[in-house]
């Protein structure tokens, strides 16, 4: 069996990627952008989602229909 697995290649760039990441909270600045982010990720969908499913949840019947009857519950 080759011992190739053991061997450990160290790329500067990696180095550097991975260094980046463990401090980027150190670094972190309130932009236009981050805050548009955080908006879309944590207000605007989630509140849409509820909206949409909300708006949904009382206008279909699933329970006991037979072929050919309707799913709405007018």
């Amino acid at each position: 069996m080759s011992d190739h697995a053991h061997v450990k290649v160290e790329d500067g760039a990696i180095e550097r990627q991975s260094r980046m990441r463990e401090d980027q909270f150190r670094h972190f600045r309130w932009t236009q952008r981050t805050l548009r982010s955080t908006f879309w990720g944590a207000v605007f969908i989630p509140v849409g989602l509820y909206l949409a499913i909300s708006a949904s949840t009382n206008k279909w019947d699933w329970t006991a229909k037979k072929q050919g009857e309707s799913l709405s519950k007018a």
